[in-house]
């Protein structure tokens, strides 16, 4: 999800910078379809009443492990995507 929100990010820029909506349409979709996949599988596995503590707490710590990864390379990848776009436009 963060480099989505990143994609979506770029997309707003280029919408201010008058590009029009293709990049915001494309980031918006396919934030809705990972956002949709993620809440079905969160379904489906609440649903699964075998299946141990110990596992959800380790699917948890290792979610949150990704987190702390991909937040940062999201903006790191957003903000050379920026400074590109702005480099090219001089």
């Amino acid at each position: 999800m963060p480099f989505v929100a990143s994609w979506l990010l770029d997309g707003i820029v280029q919408v201010f910078r008058h590009n029009g909506l293709k990049l915001f349409w494309m980031a918006l979709g396919f934030n809705v379809l990972v956002a949709g996949a993620g809440y079905v599988a969160q379904q489906y596995g609440m649903s699964a009443s075998n299946v141990p503590t110990a596992s959800i707490a380790s699917m948890t710590s290792l979610a949150q492990t990704f987190l702390m990864f991909t937040i940062p390379l999201a903006l790191i990848g957003f903000d050379a995507r920026t400074i590109k776009l702005l480099v090219k436009s001089r």
